[in-house]
């Protein structure tokens, strides 16, 4: 069996490439009410690698568009640290089917 990676060192995937997150984009998700305009911030101009703050996660557009909301059910947060997993390496369908997990768990 091969060893546990060790999860202290933060995210094991940190080179995203170039954002394409501009501040009207930003303005247009938090006019939909998806997200709070304290709560985001574009990441640097011409930055390629997350670096969150200790308070931040890097978090993906598209996710929100697959029904992602913020603040993360704590059941959910739960599941990550189980597996090992951050929010930026989601896929939208994963956060879909996630969803969809998380509906049945709470109504059966």
């Amino acid at each position: 069996m091969a060893p546990k990676k060790d999860l202290s060192k933060g995210p094991t995937t940190t080179v995203l490439g170039l954002s394409k997150m501009m501040p009207s984009l930003l303005d247009d998700l938090v006019s939909r009410g998806v997200v709070y305009a304290n709560d985001v911030r574009p990441p640097p101009k011409g930055e390629t690698s997350a670096r969150p703050r200790s308070d931040e996660v890097v978090v993906f557009r598209d996710l929100f568009t697959a029904g992602l909301r913020l603040p993360l059910d704590p059941v959910v947060v739960d599941i990550f640290r189980l597996f090992g997993v951050y929010l930026h390496q989601m896929t939208p369908m994963s956060i879909l089917r996630l969803s969809l997990y998380m509906w049945l768990a709470k109504t059966c």
